[in-house]
């Protein structure tokens, strides 16, 4: 199997496992704090013990990558995107969070252009444009309250900037500083959660969560190793096409005309813009090789 279609047969799993992410937490059924404080358990302990265990035990290693200010900065960035999420999915529709979501990888372009000094070329922009007009017909008309619609963009925003970081960290280990960021999150919610509250059904949601967390989150980080970060965040819409699928055949959830006109806009515009990125990225790959041989 080429090293191309490991990447992809990674991440398009990573994503699958990941895409009833927002159906779990409706069926947990609790309160922000509680299902923030057993997400942010899920993620340390799931994440923490994969690393642990692909080290031998060896501690070190994730004590290396924690030293560097750079794993705080994506822990904390990375706690704040969560909090934000589950806000998001419980003021809103999981059509419009997941919507508001895939518009991350773009914020992502967009912070690196400003804060990274990265040139970013003018189908950037345009694709900038195309998706903040996707997202004003979500925040003018979709499913729940406004604060929640206002919420996903933020949302957006937040795992955008966690990209960012994520790229400043270069080939370093990222999985450590997301279970940090999961201890951040169970720490700040520990003293207004109510972690024995649930109910059978949230406990096998709580189940569920604990699997498919630290799965899709390992999965997922071991695709780029394999694949072009285009082609990466190209698979990545695939979450907003399936978790809401799963929104409707088990919740019901049927997205609100507006909200099914703003995904089509915000994945055909993040379709195009990254097809073309995969396209330049193999054609550069062509020639260096044409030139080496």
């Amino acid at each position: 199997m080429s090293h191309r279609m490991l990447g992809m047969l990674l991440t398009g799993l990573g994503v699958l496992v990941l895409s009833p992410d927002s159906l779990l937490i409706r069926l947990l059924d609790a309160d922000i704090a509680t299902t923030l404080f057993w997400r942010g358990m899920a993620l340390a302990l799931g994440l923490g013990s994969y690393v642990l265990w692909r080290e031998r035990g060896d501690v070190r290693v994730m004590a290396a990558a924690l030293r560097r200010p750079v794993g705080w900065g994506l822990a904390l960035v990375f706690a704040l995107s969560n909090m934000a999420f589950v806000f998001t999915v419980a003021h809103t529709s999981i059509a419009d969070t997941l919507a508001c979501l895939a518009t991350a990888s773009i914020f992502a372009a967009v912070f690196s252009a400003v804060f990274l000094g990265e040139r970013a070329p003018l189908r950037t922009w345009v694709t900038a444009a195309a998706i903040a007009a996707g997202l004003l017909l979500i925040a003018l008309g979709g499913a729940g309250s406004l604060v929640g619609r206002g919420a996903g963009i933020v949302t957006a925003m937040f795992f955008g900037a966690m990209f960012v970081v994520m790229r400043a960290t270069g080939d370093g280990d990222t999985l450590p500083g997301l279970a940090l960021g999961g201890l951040l999150v169970a720490l700040a919610t520990a003293l207004f959660a109510h972690p024995f509250s649930l109910s059978a059904a949230g406990m096998a949601a709580l189940a569920g969560m604990a699997v498919v967390l630290p799965l899709a989150f390992a999965l997922i980080g071991l695709g780029p190793r394999h694949l072009p970060a285009p082609e990466v965040s190209l698979l990545m819409l695939l979450e907003t096409v399936f978790g809401t699928l799963w929104a409707v055949l088990f919740l019901g959830e049927v997205p609100t005309p507006t909200t099914l006109a703003a995904i089509a806009i915000i994945l055909g515009a993040l379709s195009i813009f990254y097809s073309r990125q995969a396209y330049v990225h193999r054609r550069a790959a062509r020639r260096f090789l044409q030139v080496e041989s």
